[in-house]
């Protein structure tokens, strides 16, 4: 396949990279691109970055398939599980408050899995103390059905 076309398949192949990868690839595309019209090929470049690509599809597809069955508890956020996710899908920005207990900390991040985000990337989940970033993981992997570092883990900075 010439390069001029395999660029253009390969920039259409970005959108369903994980988000990690896009800007990388598209930046060594753009390059390719540019060296292309200066007329050089780089064909050898553009098949590596291909595999990548692929690579990263993959990655993805694996992710898709393995996003585990989501069972909510009855909490009251459960009781506007479906206004909430709605308005997450329309908002960029949402602000959501609600009584301690209600099932926010919870059940948002298993709204937004169930939404399809968190395939493609992170859902990013901020605590400000490490027991609570441990023991809210935690309570999400097991209302999963899953072990911490599967579907669901944690962060915390200065180790």
């Amino acid at each position: 396949m010439p390069s001029h076309a395999l660029i253009k398949q390969l920039s259409k192949q970005l959108q369903s990279c994980m988000n990690v990868d896009k800007h990388s690839y598209k930046r060594q595309l753009d390059r390719f691109c540019s060296d292309y019209k200066k007329g050089n090929d780089p064909a050898k470049k553009l098949a590596t970055l291909a595999s990548k690509i692929d690579q990263s599809i993959a990655k993805l597809n694996r992710r898709k398939v393995s996003i585990p069955k989501i069972e909510y508890p009855d909490l009251p956020v459960t009781a506007k599980k479906d206004e909430i996710a709605e308005l997450i899908k329309n908002n960029q920005v949402l602000i959501l408050c609600g009584e301690t207990g209600s099932g926010k900390t919870t059940q948002i991040p298993k709204i937004c899995l169930e939404l399809g985000r968190g395939v493609s990337g992170f859902i990013g989940h901020t605590q400000p103390r490490r027991i609570a970033a441990r023991t809210v993981a935690d309570r999400i992997a097991e209302e999963l059905g899953q072990k911490i570092g599967e579907s669901v883990g944690y962060k915390v900075r200065y180790p």
